[in-house]
């Protein structure tokens, strides 16, 4: 049967039943007594529903007063449409196939060699500026100097490298690929933090580590090779500050880190409007399931992962309680409102002291209220404002060891003011300050000694 023939037999099935009987053969109260065990089963099941857009309830409002014939047609064919929506083989394509016999396959992750240098230098950072006091020139974050290779960040003694991912992969507004040149550009990246009272640009050693590589024609290619290359720079001792690209990115981001730093080592703070933990999706990773893959492969635990800021209609309260009944500890938006921000601060490092000692925090820009930032990927009203968020992510980064930090979901196309831009800035120099605020205090602590 062509999906022609199943849809217009669908139609009619669903008209059929919407046609009222004139009490023709009319059923009893539960007009689905006379199915089979089966059908009967299928519509009474919430979830399977769901995915129609129905409920138990709305099926029997639709079935009332239809006949044993007309409903029967009804669940036939509802089942139908969601045998055909699977995957048939012979018929679908489970992927788009690659040429291994291209010669350079590989050939946008391989790193240039140094042997093929022009000029010869010693290892470690180094700038790219033309003046003293340049206020103009070629951007990098936080006006750091560049470092190509890790042996730059070994010999520099660097504490933070900011590495850019590239990356338009799924289900968002595009254009979050051009936010790393985007915020490279954009101004809140330098200075003391007045709040905090530190600068760290003076306490730390910072390096612009550039660009991965991603394959635009098939990025899923690309996150073995950020895995790689970040876990290499977690394992040299450097904080890792990734600035993506769309929320796909956590997935390697979190697995580079339990790379470097062992299974179980690893909890996760998640600042996102959206759970990304979305099942039996089309794709195996995406932006919507993140969260979903870094658990069901145990790359992290449930109960070390802490989400920030849930809210908007794809979190429904099935959503909620699977997470919850799974051990991820949730912040939703709604707590943040009512208790506050600095109370549910408290309740995020609190509960980060009980686990792993190592830290990774992701913050999706769509967790911000979309009038502090309205080009994020997927932007959902009532966030956390810049006013909550900026303590928020320098306590957590100044009162615990984070080992890693990404800013996704910038899509600077979408603004066309600077004020996206600028926000997912400040958000980095919050976590930068914290962390400048934490080897500070270890400092004066060691000299007291």
């Amino acid at each position: 049967m062509t999906r022609t023939t199943l849809f217009g037999r669908v139609a009619a099935a669903l008209l059929v039943s919407a046609i009222p009987c004139a009490g023709l053969h009319a059923q009893a109260a539960d007009p689905l007594a006379s199915l089979s065990p089966d059908k009967r089963a299928f519509l009474s099941d919430a979830a399977t529903l769901e995915k129609l857009g129905l409920t138990p309830e709305k099926v029997q409002i639709a079935l009332a007063g239809r006949t044993p014939q007309q409903v029967d047609a009804y669940a036939a064919a509802l089942m139908q449409l969601l045998e055909d929506a699977k995957f048939k083989p012979g018929r679908d394509a489970g992927e788009i196939a690659l040429n291994p016999q291209a010669r350079g396959f590989n050939s946008g992750t391989i790193v240039r060699p140094k042997i093929l240098d022009k000029v010869k230098r010693d290892d470690g950072p180094f700038s790219l500026k033309r003046y003293m006091y340049q206020k103009a020139g070629v951007p990098t974050f936080a006006d750091a100097p560049v470092a190509i290779r890790l042996e730059d960040l070994t010999a520099g003694k660097v504490d933070v490298a900011f590495v850019g991912v590239p990356l338009d992969f799924s289900s968002g507004w595009r254009d979050a690929k051009h936010a790393p040149e985007a915020l490279r550009g954009m101004d809140g990246l330098v200075g003391a933090d007045a709040d905090g009272g530190v600068d760290p640009g003076l306490v730390l050693n910072l390096a612009d580590y550039g660009n991965l590589t991603i394959d635009p024609m098939a990025p899923d290619r690309g996150l073995d090779h950020v895995r790689s290359m970040l876990a290499d720079v977690a394992k040299a001792g450097v904080v890792p500050f990734v600035v993506g690209g769309d929320h796909t990115l956590m997935y390697p981001d979190v697995a580079a880190m339990v790379d470097a730093y062992g299974a179980g080592n690893v909890a996760v703070v998640q600042f996102d409007a959206h759970a990304d933990a979305e099942e039996n999706g089309d794709h195996l990773i995406s932006d919507n399931q993140t969260l979903t893959r870094l658990l069901a492969e145990n790359i992290v635990r449930p109960a070390n992962v802490t989400h920030v800021g849930l809210r908007g209609r794809g979190a429904t309260g099935a959503v909620k309680a699977r997470l919850a009944a799974a051990g991820v500890k949730l912040v939703p938006m709604q707590a943040i409102s009512e208790k506050g921000a600095v109370a549910a601060t408290d309740a995020i490092v609190a509960g980060l002291r009980g686990g792993p000692a190592n830290v990774f925090v992701s913050f999706d820009m769509s967790v911000l209220d979309p009038g502090d930032a309205p080009a994020s990927g997927r932007p959902v009203p009532g966030g956390i404002t810049m006013r909550e968020a900026i303590p928020m992510v320098r306590r957590i980064c100044s009162e615990t060891k984070v080992v890693g930090f990404d800013l996704l979901d910038t899509a600077p196309i979408l603004d066309p003011t600077y004020l996206t831009r600028l926000s997912a800035n400040y958000i980095l120099h919050a976590c930068l300050s914290g962390i400048a605020l934490r080897k500070a205090a270890a400092t004066q602590t060691a000299a007291a000694r």
